[in-house]
């Protein structure tokens, strides 16, 4: 049905929240609804629209637009702790799931 995303700030306040749109990355969605992440690079590297997930990991694909050119931190379990909103999305498989799915990033800047 859908993934919403939401975007918190550094100290845990919700900034907005988005339906997540197939064709776009994080950071293009975020900006399309008023939700200010900074970018700079567009290719994963400069860490300036780095977030941290809060929730649903397991939802977001790392190489939506590109690889990034190069990959942030991992925990125990391979889960990335950041993401760069830049060239990374949803899912698609989770877009077009029946169920719906929660995303939450909070920003670094």
């Amino acid at each position: 049905m859908t993934v919403t995303v939401k975007i918190e700030n550094s100290e845990g306040k919700e900034l907005g929240s988005f339906i997540a749109d197939d064709r776009k990355s994080l950071s293009q969605m975020a900006q399309d609804n008023n939700i200010d992440i900074p970018v700079s690079c567009c290719m994963g590297a400069c860490y300036v629209c780095a977030c941290q997930i809060k929730k649903g990991a397991e939802h977001v694909k790392i190489d939506k637009l590109m690889p990034p050119a190069i990959l942030p931190a991992q925990d125990e379990n391979k889960n990335f702790k950041e993401i760069f909103t830049c060239v990374w999305g949803i899912q698609t498989e989770k877009i077009k799931s029946k169920e719906n799915f929660e995303v939450i990033l909070q920003k670094n800047i």
